[in-house]
């Protein structure tokens, strides 16, 4: 079994605004910053034999300040990155009703067969950055940890290729700045051991604590 960490990027300043950033290159903004310092702090007496990333840098930079304790060099691959949301990229989702109304309805309501105008589909983003992970995890070998730092959309996406869900409840899982999921990989099959957690973040605004009343602790 390889156990395989799955990271969102710090916040952006279009997470802030709510944008659809999508292949924007988009930095991390202070909050984004604090978040992975925190994440990377939490994550240092954690082994791990790879470190993974979307190259862009709002996710290099996120894995950068995560593997910089492990002195591990992070590698990139364009697998790995966000959906392409094409020319809503930039835009919020009231913005890009108005402008081009209907289209990211029926997107959303194709259950990933449905192209971004100008960009791609969920299903698209499934099959690449599944396919690009197991290519990852066949280079590691029993008992390793390996992490990945990826964007939401795209996570989600890899979840479902994993795990091999119905794609029509994408969206039934959050994935939050800097939360971090864990799979357990056996080749044949995956098993979700943990998901979204966000304890790193405790004390930080906007926090919403997880396991209220336990001495729960996550490593």
């Amino acid at each position: 079994m390889i156990k395989l960490y799955l990271v969102r990027h710090g916040e952006t300043e279009g997470n802030a605004q709510q944008w659809f950033q999508g292949s924007s290159d988009i930095p991390l903004n202070e909050t984004g910053l604090e978040q992975a310092r925190r994440l990377s702090t939490f994550m240092k007496p954690v082994h791990f034999d790879g470190i993974y990333a979307s190259p862009l840098s709002r996710a290099k930079k996120t894995a950068e300040i995560i593997a910089a304790p492990h002195g591990l060099t992070v590698q990139t691959y364009a697998e790995l990155q966000e959906i392409s949301f094409g020319v809503w990229e930039r835009h919020t989702y009231d913005q890009i009703t108005k402008r081009w109304p209907g289209e990211i309805e029926a997107f959303y309501a194709s259950e990933g067969k449905l192209r971004a105008r100008g960009g791609e589909s969920f299903l698209e983003v499934r099959d690449r950055i599944t396919r690009k992970t197991k290519e990852i995890l066949a280079q590691h070998t029993e008992g390793d940890s390996v992490l990945i730092v990826s964007h939401g959309a795209a996570i989600r996406c890899l979840l479902f290729g994993l795990l091999e869900l119905d794609f029509r409840k994408l969206w039934c899982f959050q994935q939050y700045n800097t939360a971090f999921t864990i799979i357990e990989y056996y080749g044949n099959r995956s098993v979700m051991t943990l998901m979204n957690c966000t304890q790193h973040l405790e004390g930080m605004p906007g926090y919403e604590p997880q396991w209220v009343g336990s001495q729960h602790t996550v490593m």
